[in-house]
């Protein structure tokens, strides 16, 4: 798309709707600095129409929009709750390994599915020179294409349409009337819409071709905060920081941009906030901006999208990393801190999903083919189903506040960035900052040397009487005052949170469950001694290898162990990890479950002497470890089993159009199958890609349509060939043949037609063919064919 091109201006006018402030050379290195490591991150990628309502040019295709006149109810009910007793996890459907998201569907287990929303992404690769996108080029149609596939398959879907700055449907200010924007329309026609995912908001503003600043988007993000509460749905947003963004992140927009402070007040149930692990440099700040907005009462949930881009090994470099890594940051967030929203992980192509070389079936057409990485099962996987299994309890908000007791309030009017927006900068010091490690800019490491201490939260405001009930609420201008070196500042949290455990190894407690981790990247160990408040024998002693975390529950006659350090990146043999029952009233007996996917069988050798036994544990992978112990304690705690978790509802019955892309059909002896149709030269196709048949005689297409309910639907084919008419091919549906289609030729390959035939579907899977009779006598292509009709419910 040429810069002079009228699609180009209108986009450009669309954005620059005013004059453009806080511009910052800043942003400018951001852009720079991180366009490689976002590369994956993913953007609505087509022009959108400036006005619902109006009739649009987007990236060279037409869109007719109708305007709403009745309006919508102010608010609705949340169309998909999430709470620590139905928490979230967005799987992602990203173009980046050019998924068929009907196949990423089906990969997902039945158990886990129930609590996902899958994230329809569309990778930000931009051509600043062409002016267009690379990947995916239509990002408008491509949603609108897979989020039916969701709504087919009664599966929750958000749509993902930035990554920083760069962002594919329009800004606007807070004051539009978002009812005529694209954004209502999602929430219009698709049940199963959930809201928009806005990723890594802390780069790539005030570009010359995304010429939105920082403060226009949180303005936009007000709106939609506005809509997402009309509509029931929800506004995600991910940040991470580093030292050139502390000015827009969390606590800055909500100091700096008042309609968007306003809207997080009413609207605060809207909003999902989340930790983004992209940047290698204040991760703590991170946690506390994060978890504050949530616990501060400024945003309704709080959640973690994790990134390799972000990681560092000993060296202090972006190297040996492995997803074991980001097991103690979503244990800890789960069980301490109280997330219920998993996004991710990135990066997809590397970490959950990728595809296969095609398979041929028995009937000779060429199936794609995607699988799910084994870190993705047995890390990610099986994690969530230790929350599912009551493993893993999530307290709610007002726990944690309990729980946490202490909170800043970034007061600070003047000074540096970091001054007016950051956490304090020692505050982490002394505590459980890592030795070694630095502080914002300097601090690398996620890792915790201790959980005696929670996340300490850095809030803007305390916004209603929960977040009002922190135990200790320490000014920012008082910080120096108050603690004015590191003795006086541990003293008080030391007073505030009794030593529980001894050692090196990470362990905090909440009630009866404990989550401990090895801090160290250097290969050493880490150990613990955990002290019994509910088991009646006197400990357990854990010592953990690299990457090994895990969650020990107590209960008043048994241990349950739970490690994972599942690793085919790093060291693939199996690891030893220890635990150690001590003072126990006889011999206990124990029980060794592998919970991995071609996981190697892991080993326990055991040793009783002296009312202590040890058990030894080699794996590699996920395992649950039964403990049946028991001491002469007395007067022990009872356990709080806690409510388990439950699934939420489907989403209501979708019954518009099924959609079916050409890139993804079953296919025999055809040209070309084109699965990424941007800068290929040929314009105006919907999803990903499309399908040269080519002309052989022996070419045939597949794809399978389910419907609920019998009866007669449209069918309708999208179309584009040049050179000739085509009648060489027959429509079959469930192999009998339904017609001839007469396909006259089109004005170019840009100019898709539609031919229109009545089928008769069958209740359940009904097999759509197209089948060449004869030679073809120019090349067909295929956009994809879509199914009209009654479906069900």
């Amino acid at each position: 798309m040429a810069a002079g091109n009228p699609v180009w201006k209108i986009y450009k006018a669309a954005l620059r709707r005013k004059k453009m402030r806080f511009k910052r050379f800043s942003t400018l290195l951001l852009f720079a600095a991180f366009a490689f490591s976002c590369v994956g991150c993913s953007t609505l990628a087509s022009s959108q129409p400036a006005q619902h309502g109006k009739e649009s040019v987007m990236s060279n295709s037409s869109i007719t929009v109708t305007p709403v006149t009745g309006g919508v109810a102010k608010a609705a009910a949340l169309r998909r709750p999430i709470s620590n007793k139905q928490p979230m996890w967005i799987i992602h459907i990203d173009t980046w390994n050019y998924p068929d998201p009907q196949k990423i569907i089906d990969l997902i287990p039945k158990d886990i599915l129930p609590y996902v929303v899958f994230n329809i992404s569309l990778s930000i690769n931009w051509d600043s020179d062409a002016k267009d996108w690379r990947i995916v080029q239509y990002g408008y149609e491509t949603a609108k294409s897979w989020l039916k596939t969701c709504a087919d398959n009664r599966v929750w879907a958000l749509i993902q349409p930035a990554s920083g700055g760069q962002c594919h449907f329009p800004d606007y200010d807070s004051g539009t009337d978002y009812e005529n924007t694209v954004y209502a329309e999602f929430f219009r026609d698709y049940p199963n819409f959930l809201g928009f995912n806005y990723c890594e908001q802390f780069w790539g503003f005030d570009q010359e071709d995304f010429p939105v600043s920082a403060q226009e988007r949180y303005e936009h993000f007000a709106g939609l905060l506005k809509l997402s509460h009309q509509y029931g749905g929800y506004l995600v947003v991910s940040w991470c920081g580093n030292q050139w963004s502390p000015n827009i992140n969390p606590v800055a927009m909500l100091k700096r941009v008042p309609d968007f402070e306003e809207a997080c007040r009413k609207y605060s149930e809207n909003y999902i906030l989340c930790e983004k692990y992209t940047t290698q440099s204040y991760q703590y700040d991170m946690q506390s901006l994060v978890l504050g907005a949530y616990l501060s009462g400024y945003s309704g949930q709080y959640g973690i999208r994790y990134d390799e881009s972000g990681w560092t090994d000993s060296s202090g470099e972006n190297m040996n990393y492995t997803l074991a890594t980001g097991l103690s940051a979503h244990m800890e967030r789960y069980l301490l801190d109280g997330m219920t929203v998993i996004d991710g992980p990135e990066l997809i192509w590397k970490s959950d999903f990728t595809e296969m070389p095609a398979e041929t079936d028995e009937d000779g057409y060429s199936v794609r083919q995607w699988e799910m990485y084994p870190q993705f099962q047995n890390v990610m996987i099986d994690l969530f189903r230790k929350v599912l299994d009551g493993t893993i309890l999530i307290p709610d908000r007002e726990e944690v506040i309990k729980r946490t007791k202490v909170v800043i309030v970034n007061d600070e009017e003047s000074g540096t960035d970091d001054d007016k927006y950051s956490s304090p900068e020692t505050l982490f010091e002394g505590l459980y900052r890592m030795d070694g490690d630095g502080n914002l800019r300097e601090n690398k490491s996620f890792f915790k040397k201790t959980g005696r201490y929670p996340a300490i939260p850095t809030v803007f405001k305390l916004r209603d009487s929960s977040a009002k009930a922190f135990q200790v609420q320490v000014n920012q201008t008082d910080y120096d005052k108050r603690w004015p070196d590191l003795p006086s500042k541990r003293k008080e949290f030391d007073s505030l949170f009794p030593s529980e455990y001894t050692g090196d190894l990470y362990a905090g407690r909440n009630k009866n469950r404990w989550v401990v981790y090895n801090p160290y990247k250097s290969g050493k160990n880490a150990s613990g001694s955990l002290p019994f408040q509910y088991n009646t024998a006197g400990s357990i002693d854990v010592t953990l290898s690299q990457y090994s975390a895990g969650i020990v529950r107590e209960q008043a006659d048994s241990v349950a162990v739970y490690l994972n350090n599942y690793d085919v990146t790093l060291n693939n043999t199996l690891k030893t990890d220890t635990v150690k029952i001590r003072e126990c009233a006889r011999e206990p007996s124990w029980e060794l479950t592998d919970r991995g996917i071609s996981q190697t069988p892991s080993t326990v050798t055991s040793d009783w002497k002296n009312g202590e036994l040890t058990l030894t544990v080699k794996h590699n992978g996920p395992l649950d470890l039964l403990i049946h112990c028991s001491g002469k304690a007395a007067r022990r705690k009872t356990e709080d089993a806690g409510v388990p978790v439950t699934a939420p509802e489907k989403p209501d019955f979708y019954k518009g159009a099924r959609q079916f892309e050409a890139e993804f059909f079953d296919c025999k002896n055809i040209a070309e199958n084109i699965t990424s149709g941007a800068m290929k030269g040929i314009l105006n196709y919907t999803g990903q890609g499309y399908m040269n048949l080519g002309t052989s005689v022996d070419l045939s297409v597949r794809d399978t349509v389910h419907t609920e309910k019998k009866g007669v639907f449209t069918f309708k084919l999208k179309y584009a060939v040049t050179e000739s008419e085509i009648r060489a091919v027959d429509l079959y549906v469930n192999g009998r043949k339904v017609s001839s289609p007469r396909l006259p030729k089109t004005a170019d390959l840009n100019s898709w037609s539609v031919y229109e035939q009545k089928i008769t579907l069958k209740s359940g899977d009904n097999t759509i063919e197209l089948k060449a009779h004869d030679t073809l006598p120019a090349p067909l292509y295929l956009d994809n064919f879509t199914v009209e009709g009654s479906f069900g419910e």
